[in-house]
């Protein structure tokens, strides 16, 4: 089990917004850029990205495989949240316990993580937190995507220049400014299992000031009822599960600019109802459900001195809770209940520094140093009625970093890459982190990748020391670790076709993993894992108007002393997306589908294979000031399968069959 929702509401904290007085400048890695949505195939093999060396450059040139996905792409595809977004990009998977939504990359998602190997950034603010080391990306994410500019997708190990939780992938969301929104806009949805939603959002850029903030809300009852066939008896309504799924959000973003300086302010938090009965719970009461929050405050500053010297140096503070309400029958008397609260809260400050100079015109330096100081780090858990303590952990630590990355131009075509970070960490280990990249350029349209990086993930404080029986913490963890290599090919052919392939293998060591004993569990470190496999993607636009993408990943994941393949990693993922534009491009109809081969569970039993196929129809600029959108998820209503989380009893969970969604948006101003 895994806090207390803030008390500050979304309306006193827009409001508290609106009463800022900050002073803000482009955000780091929101220079200005290519519009995507209007790109050649030829200009999106060189777009530019932000977060794979913290300073914009071509995709090309960067030392790692790089994804980028659009807010053109975003509506077209009729994505709904980051996990929608995700499970696109090669290599990437997404499960859902119809709590949390879980990412897998490169064959590896392990039980009772959430999310912790992947490092995710709200334009390079770091959002997993200091408790659980969670990166939320189904409906707990705490933005309105439709507030996003493009996503970053950074595969392979990135602590070189982020630190900790950088072992798979970097996920950096880059919002967008108020000159993208020049006026206000409004937003609504409806959609399957009475779900609603609706945004506000206004931005303008008025000279050397620019600001934009939005509030989102989105309830859903979800499924009526859920049959689940592990309660299929007259004690457990005969498995199903009536009334349980719910799922209500509320968020609010805000950015603000002038000059130099940006103060950007976001705060989420969603509730949720759990079906599953996880932890031996109750069976159909809908007094079991988890609430998640994530408010920060994040203040930049970023300068160009002299034409020469580019500073970047920020200050943000956040607080994380969870609230997680458990039904259990009570001992004495089971047909009453006893419910137990489980609590997680975090607290932290921190601050960075960074500078980037080129040196002899052939060396970018860029060097910088990172403080995180968590004030609070406190999990508690206990029984209601009667009362009954099982946890009550509190602590204080810090981390302090210093990292330096050069880029050295050898020749006009040929580049070498190399950094390392080092960490120190008051409670654990320190740790040191290179990355190598040597970069080949034979032409403009073509890219020869050899990547080498080491990374690492610290055990978190839940994994460290939350137990509600004795003995079953574990503060002995050490920190995993990743050895990396990676060889990448892109390649552009004419204006219209665009190929890249990367082959990878990982080498893991100290894997941390939960493992169950009786009714409880404890983390340890207990694999060494062999990862390796290759990625396609190729990327098409016709004349007519056509255009698409699609990849195939091949992974292999295993354990180094047995050989076995490990529980939930499947070894082959396929992903579609075509998009035709009709009616001089005012019209969109897209079609995206995503394949995921067999999967085993921990258990040893195995999720069946699905191929599942979305379709989207957008008009845009109806009567100038309106889009329209609606779309179909799993059209051809494919019953599939999630592997769950060890919490739950089942060994597979049914997905959502055929849904629709209809949303309308309506603009006053400038585009």
């Amino acid at each position: 089990m895994r806090c207390t929702p803030l008390a500050l509401t979304p309306t006193l904290f827009l409001a508290f917004l609106f009463s800022i007085a900050a002073e803000k400048a482009n955000c780091a890695g929101q220079e200005p850029i290519p519009d995507l949505a209007e790109a050649t195939l030829e200009q999106l093999g060189s777009v530019k990205v932000y977060s794979a060396s913290k300073h914009l450059q071509a995709a090309g040139d960067a030392p790692s495989s790089v994804n980028v996905v659009s807010a053109d792409e975003i509506q077209k595809y009729g994505y709904r949240t980051l996990a929608d977004i995700l499970k696109t990009v090669p290599g990437f998977f997404v499960t859902n316990d119809r709590n949390y939504s879980s990412l897998g990359v490169r064959g590896l998602a392990r039980p009772g993580d959430y999310n912790t190997r992947i490092l995710l950034l709200v334009d390079g603010h770091r959002l997993n937190d200091n408790v659980y080391d969670e990166a939320m990306v189904g409906t707990e994410f705490p933005i309105n995507i439709d507030l996003i500019q493009r996503v970053e997708v950074i595969r392979g190990p990135v602590s070189s220049l982020y630190g900790s939780n950088a072992l798979f992938a970097l996920i950096n969301i880059i919002t967008k400014r108020g000159r993208d929104i020049n006026g206000l806009e409004l937003s609504a949805e409806a959609a399957s299992f009475n779900t609603h939603s609706g945004t506000m959002t206004y931005g303008r850029k008025l000279k050397e000031l620019e600001f934009l903030i939005s509030g989102t809300f989105y309830g859903s009852r979800g499924h009526n009822s859920l049959f689940f066939s592990q309660f299929n008896t007259p004690q457990t309504n005969y498995g199903i599960a009536s009334h349980a799924d719910d799922d209500q959000v509320g968020s609010a973003l805000a950015t603000i600019s002038f000059r130099d300086f940006t103060l950007q302010a976001v705060y989420g938090t969603r509730e949720k109802g759990i079906p599953t009965a996880p932890y031996g719970t109750l069976f159909n009461n809908s007094g079991t459900r988890t609430t998640d929050s994530h408010s920060y405050i994040d203040l930049r500053y970023q300068h160009t001195f002299a034409n020469s010297w580019d500073v970047l140096a920020r200050t943000f503070y956040d607080r994380v809770t969870y609230q997680g309400t458990y039904i259990y029958p009570s001992p004495p008397d089971p047909s009453q209940i006893d419910p137990n609260l489980d609590f997680g809260d975090g607290k932290w400050w921190g601050a960075e520094l960074q500078v980037t100079k080129t040196v002899l015109r052939r060396h970018r330096i860029t060097a910088g140093g990172e403080y995180r100081d968590n004030l609070r780090q406190n999990q508690s858990d206990y029984d209601l009625s009667p009362y009954v303590l099982y946890l009550a952990d509190k602590r204080q630590s810090f981390v302090g970093a210093v990292y330096v990355q050069d880029e050295l131009t050898i020749t006009k075509s040929l580049a070498l890459n190399g950094g390392f970070r080092y960490d120190y960490y008051s409670a654990l280990d320190a740790s040191t982190d290179p990355r190598v990249a040597l970069i080949y350029r034979p032409g403009r349209q073509s890219a020869f990748k050899f990547i080498y990086g080491m990374a690492f993930r610290v055990p978190n404080v839940y994994e460290l020391y939350y137990s509600v029986a004795p003995n079953f913490s574990n503060p002995a963890l050490h920190p995993e670790r990743i050895h990396s290599t990676e060889f990448v090919w892109e390649q552009g052919l004419g204006s219209h076709l665009w190929f890249s392939t990367s082959a990878f293998y990982n080498s893991i060591q100290d894997l941390i993993t939960q493992e169950p004993v009786g009714d409880n569990f404890i983390f340890r470190n207990l694999k060494n894992v062999r990862s390796s496999g290759l990625e396609v993607e190729v990327k098409g636009q016709l004349s007519q108007g056509l255009e698409g993408r699609a990849s195939y990943s091949f992974q292999q994941t295993k354990d180094s002393s047995s050989g076995q393949f490990l529980s939930d990693s499947p070894r082959n993922l396929v992903t579609l997306n075509l998009s035709q534009p009709l009616w001089g491009r005012r019209m969109f109809v897209s079609l995206d589908a995503q394949y995921r081969s067999r999967i085993q569970t921990l258990a040893g039993s195995s999720v069946s294979p699905f191929a599942v196929v979305n379709a989207t129809l957008l008009a845009r600029n109806l009567g100038k000031h309106m889009d329209l959108s609606a779309s179909i998820y799993n059209l051809l209503d494919k019953q599939y399968f999630d592997p769950p989380s060890t919490e739950n009893l089942q060994q597979a969970i049914q997905q959502d069959g055929r849904s629709f969604r209809v949303k309308m948006t309506w603009r006053w101003g400038g585009r």
